[in-house]
């Protein structure tokens, strides 16, 4: 059904002329359900729902010290394909002062002050500092929230790194705070010294927070301006099998818990049923799989048995994970299946196999977050997209992001 209409149209309309029939059940009839078209339209009309316009990316800033196809500088970063450019990543000194984590890349080659110059190419574009990581300490993020001083001393040492360096804004990615009120304290002093000069303060979250104690999602919300939900990651090495990284749904043959906390739909509906507001969320979408080695090549399902997780790529050099760029570019000639019930692809190729997403599944993921309403989708890592055109189209994965966020 297609309105060409507008609401004033309908509202101008004589009802009596919506249906022709010549008895009076069916005038009545019509009546009544042009009553009802104008509850909904009216419902509708009152309602806002935030555009899901925000491609976030984060650029692992390592990949400019990469050797060969893998080597990702920011210059190859497309300024008009992301909304938001996260440097990953800075840390924090004992005094919860921000450091530099590679001085020659980082400072001496320019990689900070180069990717605050992609804002002259898109002057909408926001690049942000994330801070911390996965291979982050927790204790400079535990003293900063529980110490006034050492908070503003982050805080403030924050807002020289973006007056230096051209930044509008910091990411905090710490994996994972355990209490509430720590969490709490360190964002809402963050948000107090960031707010009067107009810089952003954004997240990157656990996927299903009832798996850590420090998250507040009601008020984390109030003073964020980014939840970026990492949605990937929920299988990996350590089951024995074959298992998807980032699938969007639960599995047809997978456990009832499985289905309700290791998918993408799960995590995000378990942020939006807690307190966050939809469109402050982010879903995340892997540049990546994990891999592995199958215990026999001829049974290459889901669920498959192996005998451990693959080798390292080249590039990325993680034991059981490859970037997309590595997928595309050693593995051209692999099979690839579609999960139809998980929206994810996997390829096998010998007694290599590995979960990961495509075209079609980021398609999907995009498609399910203008569907709920959300931000956006960010992205680890940009600079593992197929950047030299292996599997097709030069950074197929960010254009196809693009052209389904303006759809």
């Amino acid at each position: 059904m297609c309105f060409k209409a507008s609401l004033r149209d309908i509202l101008t309309t004589n009802p009596d002329k919506i249906y022709t029939g010549s008895s009076s059940f069916q005038l009545q009839t019509g009546k009544m359900i042009f009553k009802v078209i104008i509850l909904v339209l009216a419902f509708f009309a009152g309602k806002s729902f935030a555009a899901t316009d925000k491609v976030i990316c984060y650029y692992a800033s390592w990949g400019a010290t990469r050797e060969g196809n893998g080597k990702f500088v920011p210059e190859d970063i497309d300024a008009n394909l992301c909304t938001h450019v996260n440097y990953a990543f800075v840390g924090l000194n004992d005094d919860c002062t921000l450091a530099v984590l590679d001085e020659e890349n980082d400072i001496n080659q320019g990689g900070l002050k180069r990717v605050s110059a992609l804002k002259e190419i898109n002057p909408n574009l926001k690049v942000l500092l994330s801070v911390g990581g996965a291979t982050a300490g927790a204790g400079a993020f535990e003293s900063a929230g529980n110490d006034p001083a050492k908070l503003d001393a982050m805080a403030q040492s924050a807002i020289e790194f973006f007056e230096t360096y051209g930044y509008d804004g910091l990411d905090v990615d710490w994996e994972y705070p355990q209490d509430k009120a720590t969490f709490n304290k360190l964002l809402s002093g963050l948000k107090a010294a960031f707010e009067p000069k107009g810089y952003l303060l954004t997240v990157a979250v656990n996927s299903i927070p009832g798996e850590v104690g420090g998250y507040d999602i009601p008020e984390m919300t109030k003073v964020l301006d980014l939840i970026n939900v990492m949605t990937y990651d929920f299988h990996a090495m350590w089951g024995g099998f074959t298992a998807e990284n980032s699938p969007l749904y639960g599995g047809d043959n997978e456990s009832d818990w499985q289905r309700e906390n290791r998918n993408a739909d799960a995590a995000i509906r378990y942020w939006l049923d807690g307190g966050a507001e939809a469109e402050k969320v982010a879903i995340g979408i892997a540049f990546y799989g994990h891999s592995f080695i199958l215990s026999d090549p001829n049974k290459h399902g889901l669920n498959d048995q192996t005998v451990g997780p693959g080798e390292p790529g080249p590039y990325t050099v993680n034991l059981g994970s490859l970037g997309y760029n590595e997928i595309c570019e050693f593995h051209s000639n692999g099979t690839v299946v579609f999960m139809d019930d998980m929206k994810v692809p996997y390829l096998y190729e010998g007694d290599f196999w590995i979960g990961y997403d495509n075209e079609e599944s980021v398609t999907a993921k995009v498609q399910y977050a203008k569907e709920k309403n959300l931000a956006g989708v960010f992205i680890w890592s940009i600079e593992t997209d197929d950047m030299h055109e292996f599997c097709g189209e030069k950074n197929a994965l960010l254009k196809t992001i693009n052209k389904e966020i303006k759809n």
